[in-house]
C-alpha cells in the first residue's frame, strides 16, 4: 500500500473499495502540525444536506435565501434526478469560501462530509432485512499526510468525536427519500414536486411561508401540537418537511389529507 500511495498526485482522490464497519480501526490526525493542513479544503464537491444548511446559515446570521445565493449552486443528483444545493468554491484555486489562514471559519458548524473525512459514508437497501443500512469506506488523497498518524480510532469513535452522529440522525429521512428515488429507477416526477423537494431540502424559511401562508393546513390534517412545534422550531419544521416529501413523492407516511380536501369539487353550472 505504501508504494501505491507514492504514485498518487496531489489532487488524486481514491475511494478504497473496502466496506468498513463502525468497529474498523484506523489512525488519523488533522491539525496545524500536519504539513498538508487545509489542503483538503479546495476543489471540493460537497452536497449540502438540509441540516448542513441550517447550521451554516445560523452560524453566519443569514437567511436561507442569503446563504444559498452567496455560498451555493444548484446541482442535480445523477442517480435520483433530485435537485440539491452544493457548496460553491471560490477563485482559480476553487477554495472553500469558509477557509481562512487559520483553518475553517465555521468549524463548529462545518458540513457533515467534512466531519467524516477521511471516512466516507453511504447507505444501501438490505432487501433480506428490509431496511436501510449504513456503510463506510476510506477516502485517500495524494496530498493527505494525516492518515496512519496520530491517535487510533474506531469509526464509531470518530463519528462521535466529530459530531457526525447528530447530523446523520437528523438527515436520515432525507437520505432515505433520495435512496428510494434511486432504487425506483427512471420515473417521471412533476416539475412542481421537484421544486418542493428543493425547497424543503435547502430553504426552511420558504417552506415555513408555504406551510403557514398558503392553504396547506386546510388541505393536510395536522394536529395542533405539531402545528405549534413546527411554528416554533425550524428543526421540527424540517422534520415535518421530510414527512410531507414522502407523501408527495411516494404517497407514504402518516401525513393525511383532510376529508374535505379529498372530496371532488362540485362543478358550478354557468348561469
Amino acid at each position: 500500500m505504501g508504494k501505491f500511495e507514492h504514485k498518487l498526485t496531489a489532487r488524486d482522490k481514491v475511494i478504497v473499495p473496502v466496506q468498513l464497519t463502525e468497529k474498523t480501526r484506523f489512525r488519523f490526525v488533522c491539525d496545524k502540525g500536519v504539513p498538508c493542513f487545509t489542503e483538503c479544503c479546495s476543489d471540493l464537491f460537497i452536497c449540502l444536506t438540509p441540516y448542513d444548511i441550517i447550521r451554516l446559515k445560523n452560524n453566519l446570521g443569514l437567511s436561507c435565501d442569503e446563504f444559498l445565493l452567496k455560498y451555493t449552486e444548484p446541482f442535480i443528483l445523477p442517480r435520483s434526478g433530485l435537485p440539491v444545493a452544493r457548496l460553491k468554491m471560490e477563485g482559480e484555486q476553487k477554495l472553500c469560501p469558509f477557509l481562512l489562514d487559520g483553518g475553517c471559519s465555521v468549524y463548529p458548524d462545518r458540513p457533515v462530509s467534512c466531519r467524516y473525512y477521511p471516512i466516507g459514508m453511504g447507505m444501501f437497501r438490505n432487501t433480506d432485512k428490509k431496511k436501510n443500512e449504513e456503510f463506510y469506506y476510506f477516502v485517500k488523497e495524494g496530498f493527505c499526510q494525516g492518515m496512519g498518524r496520530g491517535k487510533e480510532w474506531t469509526i464509531a469513535e470518530w463519528r462521535k468525536n466529530q459530531g457526525a452522529v447528530e447530523y446523520d440522525e437528523f438527515n436520515q429521512d432525507w437520505m432515505e427519500i433520495i435512496m428510494k428515488k434511486e432504487s425506483l429507477g427512471p420515473m417521471k416526477v412533476h416539475p412542481q414536486t421537484l421544486e418542493m423537494f428543493f425547497m424543503v431540502s435547502t430553504n426552511v424559511d420558504r417552506f415555513r411561508d408555504f406551510v403557514f401562508g398558503s392553504r396547506f393546513l386546510e388541505i393536510y390534517d395536522v394536529d395542533e401540537q405539531t402545528v405549534e412545534k413546527i411554528r416554533q422550531s425550524e428543526l421540527e419544521l424540517l422534520k415535518f418537511g421530510f414527512l410531507w416529501l414522502k407523501k408527495a413523492l411516494y404517497n407514504e407516511g402518516p401525513l393525511r389529507l383532510r376529508e374535505e380536501a379529498k372530496r371532488p369539487k362540485k362543478k358550478v353550472k354557468p348561469l
